[in-house]
């Protein structure tokens, strides 16, 4: 028995708090050393101490609920030693107030209790999956010492086959890289000489338009001062045919003669001149439709190319893909076929030396897992073992303080 240093109740050794007023004892501990003893990697608790105050205390008077299993040693084969009511020695006062203060008794249990599943919950997963690590271990460890068993043989000549799988897709994966790589360099070369080409026609295209540009604005020139100077002609003819009648207007006929055969002579020379752009025109003209074309042609063969290009290389990208994804199909079967080869070893227990530290390892991780399963099967038992008499008593008399204090400040208030 250890007695409260708070209240000097007298409690059972293996009660983490008092009984009576609720507080921890001194040197008990709510979550016991998870030290590692004996073949446990994380050495498991007992039930008892998987369980919190409020499962495991019986009440100071020694009386509990109807459906409490109080855990004491003088109790356990009572269990409905507990449903009497409260007796002189303890009032009902007494027992209301110990009703009030255990719900907070409850409460603080429901949390250790919960965080007491969610620890052995991660400690469970944690070794599930170091478990399955070990099994993977214990699969590649056989490969790699050549270990020979007759209930090993499919599983190894299967493994043999995924790794061939496996190192061919990786044999194809290369080969469809490098084969990218020239291919995207032979295309790519091709568009660039493509494109120069292009370059090239579009440039001498653009030269011929501008020089039949500037043939055409001469033409016109040429064509605007021919007409000047044939009306200008027209004007001195009826210039001079005016001054025949007019006395004395043989000076002014001689002079209008000689400015017309001078217009004359500019008229046959901007004649000629349209003449020679006219032909000039019709050749420049003719080698722009020919250079627009060739730019055009090349052009579209630049578009094929680049079109080529693109659709090379997505080719090629979805080959590479799905030599990438035939490669991880097969890693992704030796790996299952490798678990399942160590759970044949562990079945199977081949006397080999070098796989002993193995299976311990994953005997050590069982007995966890089960560990782990049994304490947190001992919790949901345990959270059966309330005081559900008492909570309720306690829970219905703090709603009725509360109501009542509720009620006497609204009446304070009225008057």
């Amino acid at each position: 028995m250890r007695e409260c240093r708070h209240c000097t109740h007298q409690n059972a050794d293996h009660l983490a708090y008092c009984s009576t007023c609720g507080k921890r004892l001194a040197g008990a501990s709510l979550l016991p050393s998870l030290g590692g003893t004996g073949r446990g990697q994380m050495a498991a608790l007992s039930p008892t101490a998987a369980m919190s105050r409020t499962m495991l205390a019986t009440p100071g008077n020694g009386l509990t609920g109807p459906n409490t299993v109080a855990m004491t040693p003088g109790a356990l084969g009572r269990v409905n030693g507990g449903n009497r009511l409260p007796n002189g020695s303890t009032s009902r006062l007494v027992w209301a107030g110990q009703s009030i203060g255990y719900i907070y008794v409850f409460m603080r249990g429901k949390m250790a209790a919960g965080e007491r599943r969610r620890r052995l919950g991660e400690e469970r997963d944690g070794a599930a999956t170091l478990l399955a690590g070990a099994i993977r271990d214990l699969g590649m460890t056989v490969l790699r010492e050549g270990v020979q068993h007759p209930d090993l043989t499919g599983l190894l000549e299967a493994i043999g086959r995924a790794d061939a799988r496996r190192e061919g897709a990786i044999a194809d994966l290369a080969a469809s890289e490098h084969q990218k790589t020239v291919e995207e360099g032979r295309l790519a070369e091709r568009e660039t000489a493509l494109e120069s080409e292009w370059r090239s026609a579009d440039g001498a295209s653009r030269e011929a338009d501008e020089r039949l540009r500037d043939a055409t604005g001469e033409h016109a020139t040429a064509l605007g001062r021919l007409r000047r100077v044939r009306d200008e002609r027209a004007r001195l003819e009826r210039e001079a045919e005016a001054a025949e009648s007019a006395p004395g207007g043989e000076t002014r006929i001689a002079h209008l003669k000689h400015e017309s055969e001078g217009l004359e002579a500019e008229a046959r020379a901007l004649e000629e001149q349209t003449a020679r752009l006219d032909k000039q025109l019709a050749d420049l003209r003719e080698r722009s439709a020919a250079l627009r074309g060739a730019a055009g042609a090349a052009r579209s063969t630049l578009d094929e190319a680049i079109a080529s290009r693109r659709q090379s290389a997505a080719a090629m990208a979805a080959s590479v893909a799905g030599h990438v994804r035939d490669r991880a199909t097969a890693a992704r079967e030796g790996a299952d076929l490798t678990e399942q080869l160590g759970r044949a070893a562990l079945q199977a227990r081949p006397a080999v030396s070098s796989l002993l530290s193995v299976f311990q390892r994953i005997e050590r991780l069982q007995e966890t897992i089960v560990d782990r399963n049994r304490e947190l099967a001992a919790l949901e038992r345990a959270a059966a073992h309330y005081d559900q008499r008492k909570l309720f008593t306690g829970v219905g008399l703090v709603t009725f303080l509360l109501a009542a204090g509720i009620a006497a400040l609204w009446w304070s208030l009225r008057h």
